[in-house]
């Protein structure tokens, strides 16, 4: 029976190759490319990396050697400084010793002058703190003083009908151990803070003759001699509220 369909009188379909169809032909590879800056990128990464090392190692190796000449340093300039402050402590300790020596001949000088001020033991010896206080806040204040000042401050206490004395000797000592310890350096002050109303404490205050020490803090009546950030060279000299004739 002859077929009626479209594939009437076309030969049947050959089967697989070989007899079928072939094949289509696979396409050729393409030739290689040239090698570009991306390919050779890592070899270049690599070198940098390898240079900075180097750079690292030689910066630490120069590191060490500044760290080592500086250690150096702050020894040399350690030991200057420490030969610095015991020199100043030295120089300090001397001219404190000078103001021990002033402090006292003041002291003695005022003595006259209270008690040419009052007839009484009470109030003389009132008188002759209070004149040395005074005294001392006025030539051994923050700005030096005149002899003048001298007088002006004794007056003060004592009246001026009251005669202090000659005091031309004592006011040059006193100006050139200020001078003196301006020349050393280092912060020193003339200490009068007290902390009032409380007893004297021996380690820190030293306490007038005629003072009761069992007694709190009223006065200072010379000041210490300290450098700051040390512990005083001389002890203040202190009064307090009652005290003994």
């Amino acid at each position: 029976m002859e077929s009626s369909g479209p594939d009437r009188g076309l030969p049947a379909s050959p089967g697989p190759w070989p007899g079928g169809t072939p094949p289509l032909p696979s396409a050729a590879p393409a030739p290689a490319a040239p090698a570009s800056d991306g390919a050779r990128m890592p070899w270049r990464v690599f070198q940098e990396v390898r240079a900075l090392r180097a750079e690292v190692g030689s910066l630490r190796a120069e590191r060490e050697e500044a760290k080592g000449r500086l250690d150096k340093l702050y020894e040399v300039v350690h030991g200057l400084r420490a030969d610095r402050t015991t020199e100043l402590e030295s120089a300090h300790h001397e001219t404190s010793q000078a103001y021990s020596a002033l402090r006292d001949r003041i002291i003695g000088h005022c003595r006259s002058a209270a008690e040419a001020a009052a007839e009484q033991p009470h109030h003389r010896a009132d008188a002759h703190v209070r004149l040395c206080a005074a005294l001392f806040r006025t030539v051994l204040g923050e700005h030096p003083a005149a002899e003048e000042d001298w007088y002006r401050a004794a007056a003060g206490v004592l009246g001026p009908q009251v005669p202090l004395g000659p005091v031309t000797e004592l006011h040059r000592h006193t100006a050139e151990l200020r001078a003196r310890i301006a020349e050393l350096g280092g912060v020193h002050r003339w200490n009068f803070e007290l902390r009032l109303g409380q007893a004297p404490d021996p380690r820190l205050h030293e306490v007038w003759p005629r003072s009761d020490e069992h007694r709190p803090l009223s006065l200072c009546v010379a000041p210490a001699y300290q450098v700051v950030g040390r512990p005083p060279h001389v002890r203040p000299l202190v009064h307090t509220v009652i005290g003994r004739v």
